[in-house]
């Protein structure tokens, strides 16, 4: 019940687990008959289970976005701890944007998702689908 999710409400609902997504770093999902892609990054820690946040658990963070940059649909791998678009070799952050490669300012169409704990979302949304799709 208090496990990290980011979902995505629509028709279905999904979820996807933070330690999915942090053992993966890249997720590819179709919703809705849309592609999306999760990427998932270290570094933001939680404000709840410490008395400082500074010292509180990792639990990284979460994008999701469509996958498709002037028309062409990108399909992505966590790299090292980067991730990394296979057809450019551009470097994306966790915020849909390219950081350096042929893409450099390139932005993804975010998707309107919520990071949230399960029992929170699946009181509202009990029919949530609860994803792992495999790693790219």
């Amino acid at each position: 019940p208090k496990a990290r999710v980011v979902t995505i409400d629509g028709d279905p609902s999904v979820a996807y687990p933070f330690d999915h997504l942090a053992h993966a770093g890249v997720v590819r999902d179709v919703v809705g008959g849309a592609p999306l892609v999760a990427f998932w990054a270290p570094g933001t820690a939680t404000a709840l289970g410490a008395s400082r946040i500074a010292t509180a658990e990792d639990i990284g963070a979460v994008g999701v976005f469509r996958p498709v940059v002037d028309g062409r649909t990108l399909r992505f791998e966590a790299r090292s701890g980067a991730i990394v678009d296979v057809a450019t070799g551009s470097v994306w952050d966790v915020t849909g944007r390219a950081v350096s490669g042929p893409l450099e300012g390139t932005r993804l169409e975010p998707v309107p998702h919520d990071n949230t704990f399960w029992f929170a979302w699946a009181a509202f949304r009990p029919g949530t689908e609860v994803r792992r799709p495999a790693a790219p």
